[in-house]
């Protein structure tokens, strides 16, 4: 049983690893190459692997964008985590709002040039428009939810159409900021973000729950 388990445990490791790379390499050639200039070759060789390996963890390029996005969704579950504990620890709206913001452009590690391709595929890629939207969708739900928990502290009454303004004001910010590299320093950024958001969504920001 125990040489079993010992057996197991390195071919899990070395297959998570070899999964790794291949998103790795995937995400430098999008960015450099675009999705319809890369193919699975590419990405396989890239990686140091066959691509064979390509094909045993992914159909195909598209499968492996999407598994990159998804990636993206569980990093935005990790945020709403935070938020919430901060909420119940009773950080004020601004601090609430300094900490989503700075956990929010730092879960966008995509390189520009991956974005841009993930952006553009919403308009030419039907599977793609559908993968978005869904998540989109969920973000929004879990959005509410969340706002919910601020209740009496926010200024708001519609919580969807909040949630629908900031999430979509607060992604279209970063994405220009990142995708277009914007020259604007970062914290300055950090900082109009948590203005606008305290302005909009709290009847006093400064206040501890």
């Amino acid at each position: 049983m125990n040489n079993d388990k010992a057996t197991r445990t390195p071919q899990q490791a070395r297959s998570m690893e070899k999964r790794r790379r291949l998103m790795d390499a995937a995400m430098r050639l999008f960015d450099t190459h675009g999705f319809d200039g890369t193919n699975a070759k590419a990405i396989a060789r890239d990686a140091g692997v066959s691509v064979g390996t390509f094909y045993a963890y992914f159909k195909d390029k598209k499968d492996l964008l999407m598994e990159i996005l998804g990636e993206h969704t569980a990093e935005i579950d990790t945020i709403f985590g935070k938020l919430e504990a901060a909420v119940r620890d009773g950080a004020t709206g601004r601090e609430i709002l300094r900490l989503a913001v700075a956990a929010g452009h730092a879960s966008h590690t995509q390189p520009p040039g991956l974005l841009r391709t993930m952006l553009a595929m919403r308009y030419t890629d039907d599977d793609m428009r559908r993968f978005q939207e869904a998540e989109e969708t969920a973000h929004l739900k879990r959005m509410v939810g969340f706002l919910e928990t601020l209740g009496p502290r926010l200024r708001v009454s519609d919580l969807e159409a909040a949630a629908s303004v900031f999430g979509s004001a607060f992604e279209d910010i970063l994405h220009s900021a990142i995708v277009f590299s914007q020259d604007i320093d970062r914290q300055r950024l950090h900082d109009a973000l948590v203005d606008m958001g305290a302005a909009y969504l709290f009847t006093d920001p400064d206040a501890r729950g």
